[in-house]
C-alpha cells in the first residue's frame, strides 16, 4: 500500500475449473483495485463483496482472508470472509488460532457486514494461513488431517524458517495421505513479523 502497509489476502473459490478460476481472477482485482491508503480490510472486503454479488447467478464464492501489516510496528489488522482461521506462531509459545476467524465469504449476498480485528506480531511471531485442502486431507481410512492435526504438526515444527514449515507440513500431509488422490487444492502462506523492519 505504501512504504509502511502490506496488504495480505488468501483465498479460496468454490467451484472448480475455469468459471472458478475466472470468478477467482475478478475478486483478486476487484481487491487489488479497492485498496488504498486509510482503508480497513473490511471495507475492502466488503466493496469487492457487493460487486461480485451483483448478478450472480451461478451462486459461486470465495473465502478469503485479508490483512494489513504495518511492517514497523507489526500491527496487523484483518478481516476474515468465511476463510479457515490462521495459526499465530509466537516464539515459544503455544501455537493458536487467531481470535474472530469467523464471517461469511465474499460473493454470497450484497451488504454483508464484515469486521476487522487487530494482532500485534512481535518479531519472530508468524500467521500461517492456509486453504482447506490442508486440513480436509484424507487418509485410507477417510479420517481428515483435521484443524487439530494442523495445529500439532506446526508446533513440532515451530522454530524452522518459514520453508522449512511449509515444506514439513507439506511432507506431514503426503505421509498422512499416501496413496489417496488430493482431493483438493493446497495453498500455505506464513507471514513473519522480522526483527529488521
Amino acid at each position: 500500500i505504501d512504504d509502511n502497509h502490506l496488504c495480505f489476502t488468501i483465498g479460496d473459490v468454490s467451484g472448480k475449473g475455469v468459471p472458478a478460476a475466472l470468478f477467482m481472477a475478478v475478486t483478486k482485482t476487484l481487491i487489488k483495485a479497492k485498496i488504498n491508503i486509510g482503508i480497513t480490510p473490511d471495507e475492502i472486503l466488503s466493496r469487492a463483496n457487493n460487486e461480485l454479488s451483483v448478478d450472480n447467478d451461478s451462486c459461486m464464492f470465495v473465502t478469503i482472508f485479508c490483512g494489513i501489516l504495518n511492517v514497523k510496528t507489526g500491527e496487523v489488522f484483518y478481516t476474515n470472509g468465511g476463510h479457515n482461521p490462521p495459526l499465530v506462531i509466537r516464539q515459544g509459545r503455544e501455537v493458536i488460532f487467531l481470535k474472530g476467524s469467523g464471517g461469511i465469504a465474499i460473493g454470497v449476498m450484497e451488504n454483508m457486514t464484515f469486521e476487522t480485528e487487530r494482532l500485534v506480531l512481535q518479531p519472530g511471531d508468524s500467521l500461517f494461513m492456509y486453504t482447506d485442502g490442508v486440513t480436509e486431507a484424507v487418509n485410507k481410512k477417510e479420517e481428515l488431517f483435521s484443524e487439530e492435526r494442523l495445529i500439532k504438526e506446526v508446533t513440532a515444527l515451530q522454530g524452522k524458517s518459514i520453508q522449512g514449515l511449509v515444506e514439513g507440513v507439506m511432507q506431514k500431509l503426503e505421509t498422512f495421505s499416501q496413496g489417496m488422490s488430493q482431493a483438493d487444492d493446497i495453498t500455505m502462506m506464513i507471514l513473519e513479523k522480522r526483527a529488521d523492519e
